[in-house]
């Protein structure tokens, strides 16, 4: 893999290294298409179940709420280990992916997907610690960004294969097996993935794994406070942005600008190869110019896209932006990739655990419900979406001028 050559040998990528990244860089092509599917179906949910703009945004709220919860089981990887983590996670998204095909009311929907959302968010935490761990410095970025990509494809591929579903015998509900198709990547997963040699030489060290009050004490001491507290802020801005941009899009095309499926299948494609080049050059810039000015630069550009995209009326240039914006949502692995490298490996999960899913991610938590809630008064959804992104901004000085730049940090002695 010439992506990954370094200047210097020994930081070549070793046969396990590789095969490691690409088992990671399956399982998370279906993340990405599980977390993708739920947006994609919202007009279909809503149809079906009689919910309009503000049920709609609750009932998102609430699968999002999955998210912070998955705090509990990210952390797992700092007391069992990120090899069953990260087994268990593929197995439990898989099977309520394949349940929600079942659904008949939207409680039932929501509750489902919240149990699939704690699962792929364990999921793809647990792999960006596990590849962060065993890779040197000097591919790190640019492996995660890749793997991110992959993530990207499989975001892609429900709006691919929305107008196929939705003439299907079994509608939307197709999509969700599709979800469940890791289950037949399980075994590949359960024979090759080695636990992190970096995660057994601190555990052999502990004599005993703190419990997480005393983790959270120790990322709220003066040491490590202000790490602690920015990077949580950094995370709720990009959730919060990111919930409130794409959950409601493929419900504003379709409610406010006339679009149908086969328009969403059509522009999907490009989008699919965008979004994966986004990830992957996310991966390069951080390399190349730092992890924070990387994530500043997104946040800026994601703010500018959102405005064009819910204003534009011409299909066009709905379609660009929408393809932008999907490939900007490589700040993610930016953000994961800045959050591993702040926190010494006995703390990494914890910290990855409570930055960004036990505090950051009430952003995705209340965008959509906000988004939902301010659509009445604002006279649209997208009138609402306009307004919200403009919190993008507020992390610029945080990445910029509190949090220190980790690109040369060499994980082994954090």
């Amino acid at each position: 893999m010439a992506f990954f050559a370094t200047p210097n040998r020994h930081h070549t990528m070793s046969s396990y290294q590789r095969l490691l990244f690409g088992l990671l860089c399956g399982v998370v092509v279906f993340e990405g298409f599980d977390a993708s599917v739920t947006n994609i179906v919202v007009p279909y949910v809503g149809k079906e179940f009689s919910a309009g703009p503000a049920h709609l945004g609750t009932a998102l709220s609430l699968v999002g709420l999955g998210a912070v919860v998955a705090f509990f089981t990210i952390r797992l990887g700092d007391r069992c280990g990120r090899r069953p983590v990260i087994l268990w996670s593929v197995l439990g998204f898989s099977l309520c992916s394949l349940a929600t095909t079942f659904t008949r009311d939207l409680p039932q929907f929501v509750i489902l997907q919240f149990c699939a959302r704690v699962c792929l968010v364990t999921q793809i935490s647990t792999a960006y610690i596990l590849l962060s761990e065993a890779l040197p410095a000097e591919v790190r970025g640019r492996a995660n960004g890749l793997m991110a990509a992959f993530a990207s494809f499989g975001a892609a591929l429900p709006p691919m294969l929305l107008h196929p579903a939705e003439a299907s015998a079994y509608g939307w509900r197709s999509l969700f097996v599709i979800g469940a198709a890791p289950l037949l990547l399980l075994p590949f997963l359960w024979l090759h993935i080695r636990e992190s040699e970096l995660y057994v030489v601190r555990r052999r060290q502990a004599q005993q794994l703190p419990s997480v009050w005393r983790q959270l004490r120790t990322l709220t001491s003066p040491r490590l406070r202000v790490r602690f507290v920015t990077m949580s802020a950094v995370w709720f801005v990009i959730s919060f942005w990111s919930a409130a941009t794409m959950s409601f899009f493929t419900y504003y095309v379709f409610q406010e600008r006339g679009w149908t499926a086969r328009i969403v299948q059509i522009v999907a494609p490009f989008a699919l190869i965008c979004a994966f080049l986004g990830y992957a050059l996310s991966g390069w810039l951080m390399d190349r110019i730092g992890r924070r000015r990387a994530a500043a630069t997104l946040l800026v550009l994601a703010t500018i896209v959102t405005g064009v995209c819910y204003r534009a009326t011409n299909l066009w240039v709905i379609s660009v932006c929408w393809i932008l914006l999907q490939m900007i949502m490589g700040v993610w692995v930016v953000a994961h990739v800045i959050n591993s490298e702040l926190f010494a490996t006995e703390l990494r999960a914890a910290a990855n655990g409570l930055c960004e899913n036990l505090l950051g991610r009430w952003g995705f938590v209340l965008g959509p419900g906000v988004v939902g809630w301010l659509a009445g008064p604002l006279g649209a959804t997208s009138h609402a979406i306009i307004v919200l992104a403009c919190i993008n901004l507020l992390a610029i000085p945080l990445l910029l001028w509190v949090l220190p730049e980790t690109r040369q940090a060499d994980l082994s002695r954090v």
